[in-house]
């Protein structure tokens, strides 16, 4: 048999009621959720959640919190797909522009986004998976991978936020199309620059000028796109 991307249903309970299910790559499970509810601000801190666990059969997270109300018009008690993301709308209004002033340099972004493609060991069986990356000018890359794009970017941001990284103060690298729920995932998480080596969406673009984030496409090209913000970026 060829080798195939992994893709399961996955719901995650918070508080003993359903919230969402996810399709994705059944790995790094605790993390997919812990970023999800992150870049949808239903918490504050990786401290927010009491306990978490994932099922034997790897299809159900359960969380518990004190902090994580949910109602029943806020829950999404639907399937996300692979293809596509939710993010956390409903706050943006309370969101502050983005203001690091932290100065990368795009040949060490570069570098960084090849070390993500060395790091992708399923992406090289398959050739079918996405990869997300999170870069920090004081830190080694920390690479993640899954079927869906936005299910990559929360379980980075999941990752990270374990190890309490500094988001505002570092960069995401994705293999996807840069959208609209990305760049809302990233405003969620504070991260000032968002980068890939395909391009973004209008709407993205128009969101992150918005809210003060550095874009940049084509990553790997000899000239890289910066679409906007490119005081942060040094060449």
């Amino acid at each position: 048999m060829y080798p195939v991307c992994e893709e399961l249903n996955v719901t995650m309970f918070i508080n003993e009621k359903k919230f969402i299910t996810f399709m994705c790559t059944p790995d790094n499970l605790k993390e997919l959720a812990i970023g999800h509810l992150f870049t949808r601000n239903l918490i504050e801190d990786i401290d927010d959640i009491d306990s978490i666990r994932v099922c034997n059969t790897l299809k159900n997270i359960y969380i518990l919190s004190e902090f994580i109300s949910i109602d029943e018009d806020f829950s999404l008690n639907t399937v996300l797909s692979s293809a596509c993301g939710s993010s956390p709308i409903f706050n943006l209004k309370n969101n502050k522009i983005l203001e690091s002033k932290t100065l990368f340099n795009i040949k060490k972004l570069k570098d960084a986004t090849i070390k993500m493609f060395e790091l992708a060991k399923k992406h090289k069986k398959t050739g079918g998976m996405h990869s997300c990356a999170a870069y920090n000018n004081k830190r080694d890359i920390i690479s993640i991978e899954d079927v869906g794009r936005h299910n990559a970017v929360d379980k980075i941001i999941g990752v990270c936020l374990s190890k309490n990284y500094d988001f505002e103060n570092s960069a995401i690298i994705s293999t996807g199309r840069i959208s609209t729920d990305i760049i809302l995932k990233c405003i969620g998480a504070r991260i000032p620059v968002v980068i890939t080596r395909s391009i973004p969406t209008t709407s993205a673009l128009e969101l992150a000028k918005q809210n003060g984030i550095t874009v940049i496409g084509r990553i790997m090209a000899r000239e890289p796109i910066i679409y906007l913000n490119e005081a942060r970026i040094s060449k």
